[in-house]
This record gives structure tokens, C-alpha cells and sequence, in this order.
């Protein structure tokens, strides 16, 4: 027997969180990836976790310091997950967190729940390495 599936529903948040990440998937990948490596070349210290076949993206950050493209989502800590800023899940993060680290298998990892999507992946510690981001 398995288990039912989840019913999340989402909210707009009174406060939006402070951003610490910007997350893409699709093609919006290719456009996050190029603003985060010129902001790296100027300087800005950022991390990123990166999907198999560069199909998704997050970079973290500080937020003055985090790459923009057109369908990025910005993304703040909730509960030890990142959620969208203006966006508040229902059941709560703390509800959701355990659940989704066993669905991932990332127990110490980073996990981003998004309306449509969720993104899991090492929590990366190192800064940004440009090779990772390049056009395969």
C-alpha cells in the first residue's frame, strides 16, 4: 500500500523571507548560470548546486550579491528549507522538512520545495566554480 500523495497548497507570505538563493530549471538554467559567472568575475562570493545535466540551478549567496534571470526563483531558509520568499507552503516547512529529506535521501543536503518542483542536492561549501556552470 502506498502512501497518499501530499496536498500542498501555498500562500502569500505577509513578510517575504530574506533571500540566501535563486533557483532555475529548463532554460532559464543557461541565463541564471552566465549572470551568477559575471558576478563572480566582479567579485560577488557565491555557491551553487547544480542537477544532473545542468537540468536545474541554485545559487546562494548574499542577497545583493545574487545572480537575476527572467523565471528565477528567489528563494529564503523556512523550516531548513528553501522556499520562495513571497510564498509560504501549507503544511508548514518544519512538516514537510523530515518527509521530503527521506524522499531525496539528503539527509545534510540542501532541498528547495517550489510550487511545481523540489530541487535536493549536496549543500554546497566551496565558492562557485566557474567549469560547473559552463555550456556543455
Amino acid at each position: 500500500m502506498s502512501a497518499p500523495p501530499l496536498s500542498l497548497r501555498w500562500r502569500r507570505r505577509d513578510e517575504p523571507l530574506p533571500a540566501v538563493a535563486v533557483a532555475a530549471s529548463g532554460a532559464v538554467v543557461t541565463q541564471l548560470g552566465a549572470d551568477a559567472l559575471m558576478r563572480v568575475t566582479a567579485g560577488a562570493h557565491l555557491r551553487a548546486c547544480v542537477g544532473r545535466e545542468q537540468s536545474w540551478l541554485v545559487v546562494l549567496g548574499d542577497e545583493a550579491d545574487l545572480p537575476w534571470a527572467d523565471g528565477a526563483v528567489y528563494l529564503g531558509w523556512d523550516g531548513g528549507l528553501l522556499v520562495p520568499t513571497l510564498a509560504q507552503p501549507w503544511p508548514c516547512a518544519d512538516l514537510l522538512r523530515e518527509p521530503l529529506r527521506r524522499l531525496t535521501k539528503q539527509q545534510t543536503g540542501l532541498i528547495a520545495l517550489l510550487p511545481e518542483l523540489v530541487l535536493a542536492g549536496p549543500l554546497p561549501r566551496e565558492p562557485l566554480d566557474p567549469a560547473r556552470l559552463a555550456p556543455s
